[in-house]
């Protein structure tokens, strides 16, 4: 496709400029026991194909760090998601001697860098993985022997397989498909597959969907194995083969997926002596750019999630997780890769047409998990002045959407609400006031919930699931009323009132870092006129120990006490998901000091970065730059901001205000300024518009 091969141009580019990043990036992080569920595969900037290990046990991307044991290596995975993981299908077993016997790795021999992974296992066999968009390549090192071979499980899944066809063709290639379920076995994915060797063999033993090629080796001797994938057609995964890696060799893919992640990664340089603190920034980021999949064939081709052909010449993208991604990814990729957003949201608005429902459908094109909030995505995409489809055909669909949005917890009321305000919104910019009136008052219809379940905290407020909710309390869920938060100001008494029960629910520990339902709230002391509180609890959550008591589903006993983002495998609080990149692009937004007020609404809150500089590339021509004035280390709270030179007393930033490129300077103090950013009255013309 045209777009792709622009792109890897561009890439080339300003690769040469901007070399540094991809070796700050340490993918092991967060693979460790229940501590972000990230995985080490190969891969570029959301690519379809992520070819990577499959421990025994593994973890929901197919890997824990902590284990030596290998079952081999799958090509598809979800990074960070729930239940048990989505994808490892395609199970590639290299093997010497018994093609049954379990791999053990030399984990001092492990690497894995951006686009590359390189394991030897304790029969000398080394293993080495590289990969494009579509397709990967496999270059496995035999010592010498007589009983050589590589197996292929074509039933392998994390969750339920469902069904799977393969053709041989001669005796070295192997074609065909795997269908497996979805997330938590909600709906199912169906893709295509091709598969070719470059050893001669003896003919293919093919097993109740399990495939063998037995061959000699020399010592040393070094077999590709190469894998395409397609939503459309198994001969269209041959044509994606043949386009990435049929000209090229094993060390040029290699070197294109490193351009590749340099590109991206240097969309954001940060300054700091500190290489430890740039290592967890570039590998957040870089885990936060695995997903959506770019999932079109290089003819255009891709099938939509009502199991029908379309095609497109600019990037089609899928495998969502909104209900997660929606309040920091998106609000990052905005910023960082402009254009691939721009084009992401796009396909969510296609999704629509295609019949979008909350969760999987059964006839889904690749993997993906959960849909819920796309309504906020595309509004706050339409707001930046990053969606050029027609309302006129979505409105009525997200319309549909609404009306089946479940009101059956009071968590999902809230959640309900925000949407109906989404909905709102974009019909004003219909110009449809009537509808935008309607939905501006069922926006509202969560409030008498609010005042039953959430108004007056009891002794059974800090119950994790209680009263139905989903993974979260009455107190962490208390406050997602992002769109109506002047009213529960109101309810509450005062600002000084909900400062005084804010400070109570951090000061106990009732927050929870660990899941999505209250990651915005350390910010909402903006709204209350109190910058300096969020710039000294943000930073704690970011560097500092922290008591910690909330698992996905219960409150523990003893808390956890330590830092909640950590360069180890161990790399998030235990039990804490990366889901799909959103916890993620937290650190990212909050690291670099602009974190967005309310999805929906095209600004960001200004916090101190804990970095000296940052510096933005969101076009090849704009940049802008945030520069640190920190005369020490204890200095942390904001005392003045200067935005392209003049003194700016407010505490947020427009998206276009950043995009056009410009330079904020921001003097830090050890004592708050408490009459920076104090006033908020705009956003609260915003939210009343």
């Amino acid at each position: 496709m045209r777009y792709f091969s622009i792109i890897f141009v561009l890439c080339l580019t300003l690769s040469m400029v901007q070399a540094q990043q991809t070796s700050f990036v340490n993918p092991f992080i967060g693979t460790s026991d229940d501590h972000g569920q990230t995985d080490p595969s190969a891969t570029i900037p959301f690519g379809m194909i992520k070819p990577g290990p499959e421990t025994i046990p593994r973890g929901n991307g197919g890997y824990d760090y902590q284990s030596q044991q290998l079952k081999g290596f799958s090509q598809t995975r979800m990074s960070g998601v729930g239940c048990i993981g989505v994808g490892g299908n395609l199970l590639i077993t290299p093997f010497v001697g018994t093609a049954c016997k379990t791999l053990k790795m030399d984990k001092a021999s492990e690497t894995a860098i951006p686009g590359y992974y390189s394991v030897t296992l304790d029969n000398q066999l080394k293993v080495e993985i590289t990969t494009g968009r579509t397709a990967a390549i496999y270059r496995f090192t035999y010592p010498a022997t007589e009983t050589a071979g590589i197996k292929i499980n074509f039933k392998h899944s994390y969750g339920k397989h469902i069904a799977e066809e393969h053709s041989i063709i001669g005796d070295n290639a192997v074609k065909g498909f795997v269908r497996s379920a979805c997330t938590c076995d909600l709906g199912s994915y169906k893709f295509y597959y091709y598969i070719e060797k470059d050893k001669s063999t003896y003919k293919p033993e093919d097993n109740d969907s399990e495939l063998l090629w037995k061959f000699q080796t020399e010592p040393n001797e070094q077999i590709i194995l190469k894998i395409g994938l397609s939503s459309v057609s198994a001969e269209e995964a041959e044509a994606n083969l043949k386009k990435e890696c049929s000209n090229q060799s094993f060390e040029q893919i290699r070197t294109n997926a490193r351009i590749a992640w340099e590109n991206l990664l240097g969309q954001i340089q940060v300054e700091t002596s500190d290489e430890d603190l740039k290592t967890s920034f570039y590998t957040r980021l870089y885990h936060a750019c695995q997903t959506p999949f770019t999932i079109n064939d290089y003819s255009g081709s891709y099938k939509g999630s009502d199991g029908k052909v379309y095609s497109q010449q600019l990037p089609y993208y899928h495998g969502w997780s909104i209900w997660d991604t929606y309040r920091t990814k998106y609000p990052l990729l905005s910023i960082v890769c402009p254009t691939e957003y721009k084009h992401m949201i796009s396909s969510l608005a296609e999704l629509y047409k295609q019949g979008k429902p909350r969760s999987a459908t059964k006839t889904e094109p690749f993997l993906t998990t959960r849909t819920e909030h796309s309504i906020i995505t595309i509004l706050d995409a339409l707001q930046k002045g990053m969606f050029d489809g027609s309302l006129d055909e979505l409105l009525p669909l997200m319309l549909k959407e609404a009306e089946d949005i479940s009101n059956d917890s009071p968590d999902k009321a809230l959640e309900r609400g925000y949407d109906f305000w989404g909905v709102s919104e974009l019909a004003g910019k219909m110009g449809n006031k009537e509808l935008k009136k309607e939905f501006s008052l069922r926006s509202k219809e969560y409030r008498p919930i609010w005042l039953q379940k959430f108004k007056d905290i009891g002794p059974t407020s800090d119950i994790m699931h209680g009263d139905g909710l989903y993974e979260g309390t009455i107190w962490q869920y208390r406050w997602f009323v992002p769109h109506d938060f002047d009213w529960v100001i109101a309810t509450l008494g005062s600002k000084k009132k909900v400062l005084s029960e804010l400070d109570y629910f951090f000061e106990n520990n009732l927050f929870n870092m660990g899941n999505q339902p209250d990651i915005h709230v350390p910010f909402l002391y903006y709204y209350l006129g109190a910058p300096w509180k969020t710039q000294k609890l943000v930073r704690q959550i970011l560097l500092e120990p922290t008591t910690n008591y909330y698992g996905t589903h219960e409150k523990w006993e003893k808390p956890y006490i330590g830092k909640i983002f950590n360069t180890t495998p161990q790399g998030y609080l235990k039990e804490m998901d990366d889901d799909a990149g959103t916890m993620s692009s937290w650190f990212v937004l909050s690291s670099i000091g602009l974190f967005p007020v309310c999805p929906g609404i095209p600004y960001y809150w200004i916090n101190a970065p804990i970095f000296d500089t940052v510096t933005l590339h969101p076009t090849s021509q704009q940049e802008f730059k945030i520069h640190v004035n920190r005369p020490d280390a204890e200095c942390i709270y904001i005392q003045k901001a200067i935005l392209n030179g003049k003194v700016l007393n407010r505490s947020w930033l427009s998206y276009n205000e950043i995009m056009q490129g410009g330079d904020l300077t921001l003097e830090l103090g050890k004592l708050p300024n408490k009459h920076w950013g104090h006033n908020t009255d705009f956003i609260k013309s915003l939210l009343k518009k």
